[in-house]
Formats: C-alpha cells, structure tokens, sequence
C-alpha cells in the first residue's frame, strides 16, 4: 500500500461508481494527497492546509453572483492536490470557466458522471492514509531492528548493504571516495546493467553532505562516515517508489557501515598483543640486551647463530569480523608457519605481528644461503593445507644479532604487504629493492587519505571525456616517466614539438598547475601510480 494520489483515487470502488471523467490532468495528480475535503462553499481558504483533495455537488458554482474561477484559485492558493465535482440535475456541466482556469493553473480537475456518497469516499481515502501512515512506522522499527542487531553483530559492509536492498527493494550500491564500488547488492537486476560505466555516471552525480537526490540520474545517495570526513556514499542508482523510505534506510545502513569500520579498525591492533610474548618484547625493545635476547631465544630451543634474517609472512587481511573466527584464523595462520618452518628444518622465534601477518626471525646456520633458505620457507607453506591461500613473504635485511634482526621486522611487515599486492609477477618473496614506492603505494592505494589525494590531483583530468582523458592521461605518464624532457616526450607520445606544448598547455589547465613545478610533478607521478594501481 502507498500514499494514495488523486489518480489512485479513481481506481478506489467508492469513485469507481461515479464514472470519473479527468476533465484536466497534470502532475499534481501523481502527488500524494494529504486528506479529503468536502466543500460547498465558496471560501474555503480556511478550511484547507494543503495537499488535500475537495469534493464538491456544485454549489459554490451554482448562484448568479458565484465567482467559479475564483474558486479554483483559492485551490491553487492553498496547494490543493485537485478538484472532483459531482455532476447532477442542478450541475450538468462543469462551467467552463472552471475548466479554463483550472487548465490554466494546472489543477487537476474530475467530473464524475454519476452521483457517489461523499461519506464512503473520505473514509476510503482516509483509511488508506491511515494505512499507510502505520505501514510506515511499521516499516521504521523494522529498519531500527535490522540495523541494530547488524551492528551488534559486527556486520560486513557486503551483509549490511544486502540487507539494505532487501528491504528498499532496489540495487544498493556502496562506492569510496574514489568512486571505485566496494560492495553491490544488485537484488533482481543484473550487476552488469547496475555498474555499467559505474565511474563515469558517479562522477556525474556531486557528492552531497547529506541524504539526498544527485546527478542526471537523480540517483539517491547517503554519505558514509563522520561528518566532515566521509570515507564514502551509499547509492540507490535506480528510481525508487518512495524517496523519504529509501533514505531513511540508507542513513542506518551508513550508520551501520561506519560502526562496522570502527569496531574493526580497533580489534585489528588488539588481536595479536597476545602472540608470542618474546618476538614482541623485542620488537618493542623491551628485551634490547644481545645477551638476555639469545638467553630467552635458547629457552625457546632457538640456538644461538652467527647471522638472523627477518621475514614476514603475509597471508592477507582478514574479512572475517567475528572476533573468535578472526583468533582461530590467526592461531591457524601462526601454526601453519611454525610447522612450515620446522618443516624446511629451520630455527625461527615466531609470532603474530599484524592482521593475516606472522613474524619470523629466522637464525640462519653457517654457509645456509638466504635466496635458498627462503624457498625451502616458501615451498613447505605451500605444502600446508590448513593456510587455504598463497602466502607472500617480505625479507628484511640480514643482521648478526638477534635483537638488531628483530627491528626491521616492523619494515619488513611492509615489505610484505605491499609484496603481497604486487604479487601478481608470480614470486613468492620480495625485499625491499623490489617494493619501493610502487609497493607502497599498492599497500596504501584504499587508504581514505590516498584516495583522497588523488581525487585532488587528477580529479579534474579523470571527469573529462573518455576519449581525451584517456590520451591525455598517457601523455601525462610519459611527462613524468620522462623527468619533463619535452623532446623525448614528444617522440614517446609521436607528436610534434608544437603539439606537445598545446597538449601540455590543456593538462596545465585541466589540472591547474604548472608543469615546470618539479613538486606538482611528483605529486602527479604519485597520484598516477595510485591511480593506475586501483585500475588493475
């Protein structure tokens, strides 16, 4: 059931036996109506607060001295949603004056041919807004119940956008700040037709500051985060039957969404404190003494050993948000590493050290050689069935204590994350002349304050036309891979001398910056890779 219109109106059986006859149409009549009056005379300004539809026999029509067009614009006056007036012996007609200045006006205006009890009209529209009045607060408590208990229960943003389209009956999109989509409840339509061209029509709609229709689609959107730093926008990209519904679920799930992250966001630097109290005293420098540290390492059964090598193993973070799953998965994680390690016959100190990370310090025998040493790491985690996903490993450089070892075990988290990332070239380990700013920006590329910084620099280029974007990007690529060298450039690109400088005096536009600034060009040659990274 929906808010009745003043068209809905006619198909009810009450106006159904009047044989309405819409005399003039127009959009007021898909509007919803408010409440039903029944009028008989002739000012009725007082009587109406707007939207309401009035009934009337004629009489305000029907002495020598009546004003008919006055009374259609008191109607308009008052924001009435119509006019149904029932035809009979001392009305056969509407006067055309009533019709003219109600055509004029855009009121809709009905005659019904044949007589009707006012009575059952009011009470049948009324009951309908009542109906839906109660369906609607209905419909609030179930949206507060479904959003409490999803965020009790730590929900993914997958599961609460699903349940978000299930109840508004549409596609729920949530995309990040860099439109880029991060979880699609697609309900009966196909993901294809849903995300078709997904970055162009997105950039097209303005992020707005609150609910809100926006863009050429008139698509309902939803910031996500705290006000001021939103991380995203919920998105219903498809018509919606009810707009104040649609985005009152939109702001639970928003809510929902952002406690989610922030739940997650704390958990993740908890879970391990426990793990493996030696690798973390360590790297915390709390054990910084050589001679304590091997006292300790040889409790563990870890001999002492000329040289120490600091790996990470990177299985990938964990989406799991239940606490206990995310413990077990870790304990398994740390387990799986530990007998990989003693499978391949080696001495490690081991620990969880970050989310889907496990530390080792490996203590390396005499003559062992490294590259060797990690490939027999790397075949027995691959051997272990319990790790379900390939490992990545990051190597930190080769120390002759234990503790110096140690301390580059924080480096050599991100040797691995961003390894991990990279990872796509088919190896299976990376030090950090492999990484280097590349790797680092892979790790980073969905941090809110890197998706941030490349909406700022190439946010401009990226909104063009696809067609001059995409040259225009490779021409920027090749400015910047080649230091500013406008000859190479121009030979890279194939252009002339001349063309080059009208080409790069329309990137200097577009981007509003100059390309002789040596710091604008690192900013861009950054945000670029970024950019390209999100793209594969």
């Amino acid at each position: 059931m929906a808010t009745p219109t003043l068209r809905s109106m006619l198909s009810m059986n009450a106006l159904s036996v009047g044989q309405p006859d819409i005399v003039v149409d127009g959009v007021r009549m898909d509007r919803p109506v408010r409440w039903v009056h029944v009028a008989e005379v002739r000012d009725v300004r007082h009587l109406l607060d707007g939207h309401e539809v009035v009934l009337t026999t004629g009489l305000p029509f029907a002495n020598g001295t009546a004003d008919p067009a006055a009374f259609v614009r008191q109607l308009v006056a008052t924001e009435a949603r119509g006019l149904i007036v029932e035809l009979g012996p001392q009305l056969a007609t509407v006067p055309p004056e009533v019709v003219a200045e109600a055509r004029r006006l855009e009121l809709p205006l009905i005659a019904l041919r044949a007589p009707v009890k006012f009575v059952e009209v009011t009470e049948a529209v009324h009951r309908a807004i009542v109906g839906e009045q109660y369906r609607g607060l209905a419909f609030a408590q179930e949206t507060h119940e479904v959003f409490t208990e999803l965020s009790l229960d730590s929900a993914d943003s997958d599961t609460i956008v699903g349940r978000a389209a299930v109840l508004v009956g549409e596609p729920i999109v949530l995309e990040d700040a860099g439109r880029r989509v991060v979880a699609l409840a697609a309900h009966d339509r196909s993901p294809r037709d849903v995300l078709a061209r997904w970055q162009e029509r997105s950039r097209s709609a303005p992020v707005l500051d609150r609910p809100g229709t926006t863009g050429p689609e008139e698509w309902l959107t939803c910031p996500v985060g705290l006000r001021g730093s939103a991380w995203g926008r919920l998105v219903a990209p498809q018509p919606v039957a009810d707009a104040v519904e649609v985005a009152v679920v939109l702001q639970r799930a928003a809510q929902a969404l952002q406690l989610s992250r922030l739940v997650q966001r704390d958990a993740a630097g908890l879970q391990f404190q426990a793990r493996e109290s030696l690798l973390l005293d360590l790297m915390e420098a709390r054990v910084a003494d050589e001679v304590d540290a091997i006292a300790r390492a040889r409790a563990l059964g870890v001999p002492s050993r000329p040289s120490y090598l600091p790996v990470v193993v990177h299985f990938g973070a964990t989406a799991v948000p239940d606490q206990i799953v995310r413990q077990r998965r870790a304990r398994a994680q740390l387990e799986a590493t530990s007998e990989a390690a003693r499978s391949a016959r080696l001495d490690v100190i081991a620990g969880g050290v970050g989310d889907g990370q496990v530390g080792l310090v490996l203590a390396l025998r005499p003559g062992d050689v490294e590259d060797a040493t990690l490939d027999a790491l790397n075949e027995a985690l691959d051997s272990r069935q319990g790790t379900r996903q390939r490992a990545t490993l990051g190597v930190g450089p080769a120390a002759s204590t234990l503790v110096g070892a140690t301390r580059h075990l924080r480096t050599t988290m991100h040797i691995a994350s961003a390894g991990h990332v990279l990872s796509e070239d088919g190896r299976s380990w990376y030090r950090s002349s492999d990484v280097r700013l590349r790797g680092l920006m892979a790790e980073l590329q969905n941090d809110d304050r890197v998706v941030a910084f490349v909406e700022s620099e190439l946010g401009s280029l990226l909104a063009s036309d696809s067609e001059r974007r995409a040259e225009l990007l490779a021409l920027l690529r090749s400015f910047v891979r080649l230091g500013g060298n406008k000859a190479a450039v121009a030979a890279d690109v194939h252009l002339s001398r001349q063309a080059l400088y009208g080409r790069l005096r329309l990137l200097e536009n577009i981007l509003g910056i100059s390309l002789d600034d040596a710091e604008s060009v690192m900013s861009l040659g950054v945000a670029l890779l970024v950019n390209d990274l999100r793209a594969l």
